[in-house]
């Protein structure tokens, strides 16, 4: 929808109150009530003229980035409201960005323009340097000063416009529900420590060395599954599909070390707007007591990108995971998994943006899961459930979950009795569900070890 229409529309409906001017701690006021929409950017503007009692504010709603700033510009404004009112006016805008909050606008009689990106209770978001993230542009007008504003944002080598990209960056990754790249459980950041120590599958070294003499071959079969997830986070729809790729070698001769590879991926559809991630993580898996307990040194490296959410970055992490299994749990066996991680996003090579929200965060991870060969026989093949649950905490850079719930279940088909794979399972359904505040999601998948 178009600024003017809009605000037209919204003339009578919208009209009242005083115009904002924004202050640290103060409030962000909910123009219009923009609150109740549900895309990805949502905005809301008012244009109060002390001058002639003028008095009206609209709202909007874009799928995309694109021309969001258009709405501070005056030669737009008055097309609507006229030219005395766009340029003498109290403009005040509020600009919900995927889940980060901008304020912007024009005091009355006044050409300068102000940008501050705020928390959702309006406190100012601060730089990599600690400078609070509050920007002012001027001109002999309005119009000079919006044109100034518009050429800093429109190149990325300038300082202001790295410094604003990076507020951005800084503020999805802290009050967004839904941001590609870290602060919630469908991150990037999130998937890389869910991958450190997965507990879905079964295919630590332990639990497989847990297999009557004879049943491992000297490298681990490829291990290939695919996921859907459906959920939300507030007013975010979320729609996924992860796939997996892993493979380990024996690389010591006479020691069941494994080396693993692992190559996740996946493609994520959030309010409409699509993001790609891939992630490669290689591990060492050693055992410290034979069929009983392993470690896992681990370090892991991935990037997401959204070109219509704005989304760009990389996360680098490092890992150590312990695998303990207790045999003998009535017919089956309890795994007990514990991680601890260290990641931090860097500088994306390539560009001049500063989209780097600077997170360090240490991560925790622990969880078991319960693995039970079934009596049930399928396709003349043994079967088994598995069960497993895993809560990840961080510390560190201020998140938007600091901390989430993960639970599985699955159901395994194993391979023929005249097979050295009898005791594995060579396909595995699994169903699980991510839980953590303003956020749940739910997922269906299959795996196959070949």
């Amino acid at each position: 929808m178009k600024f003017g229409s809009a605000l037209a529309a919204c003339a009578v409906l919208c009209a009242g109150t005083s115009a904002f001017a924004q202050q640290a701690g103060q409030p962000v006021p909910n123009i219009a009530n923009y609150q109740e929409l549900r895309k990805s950017f949502r905005i809301g503007i008012r244009v109060n003229n002390q001058l002639n009692g003028f008095d009206q504010s609209a709202r909007f709603e874009q799928d995309t980035i694109d021309d969001i700033i258009d709405f501070l510009d005056p030669s737009v404004i008055a097309t609507v409201v006229g030219f005395q009112n766009a340029q003498l006016g109290a403009v005040s805008g509020v600009f919900d960005i995927r889940g980060a909050t901008a304020v912007a606008g024009y005091l009355q009689n006044s050409a300068l323009l102000t940008v501050s990106i705020v928390s959702p209770t309006g406190q100012l978001v601060t730089q990599r340097n600690g400078a609070a993230c509050t920007f002012t542009f001027n001109g002999v007008n309005r119009q000079q000063a919006f044109n100034a504003f518009d050429a800093a944002v429109d190149d990325e080598g300038t300082p202001t416009s790295q410094a604003l990209l990076g507020c951005l960056a800084r503020s999805f990754t802290r009050f967004s529900p839904a941001d590609p790249l870290a602060g919630n459980p469908g991150s990037l950041q999130a998937q890389l420590t869910r991958s450190a120590l997965d507990l879905t599958n079964g295919d630590s070294l332990v639990e497989q060395d847990a297999q009557p003499e004879g049943a491992n071959t000297p490298n681990d079969p490829w291990l290939i599954g695919a996921t859907y997830n459906t959920g939300s986070a507030g007013r975010f729809d979320i729609g996924r599909v992860d796939a997996r790729v892993q493979r380990s070698f024996r690389i010591f001769e006479g020691n069941r070390a494994l080396l693993k590879f692992d190559l996740p991926f996946n493609y994520a559809r959030i309010n409409g707007i699509d993001s790609y991630s891939a992630q490669i993580g290689l591990g060492l898996e050693i055992p410290l007591i034979e069929r009983k307990w392993s470690i896992e040194p681990r370090i892991g490296y991935g990037a997401v990108y959204s070109e219509n959410a704005g989304s760009l970055g990389h996360i680098l992490q490092g890992s150590i995971t312990s695998r303990y299994v207790i045999d003998g749990i009535g017919r089956g066996r309890l795994i007990v998994g514990n991680m601890v991680g260290y990641g931090q996003t860097l500088d994306t090579p390539g560009t001049q943006a500063n989209i780097n929200p600077d997170l360090k965060n240490w991560s925790l991870r622990n969880g078991v899961a319960y693995d039970l060969p079934l009596k049930a026989r399928l396709f003349s093949r043994g079967s088994s459930m598995r069960a497993s649950y895993a809560f990840t905490q961080y510390f560190g850079s201020d998140l938007r979950n600091d901390s989430f719930h993960e639970a599985t279940i699955s159901f395994g088909i194993r391979g023929r009795e005249d097979s050295v794979r009898a005791t594995r399972d060579l396909i595995r359904i699994n169903f699980s569900t991510i839980q953590a505040r303003g956020y749940s999601t739910y997922s269906a998948g299959i795996g196959f070890r070949f």
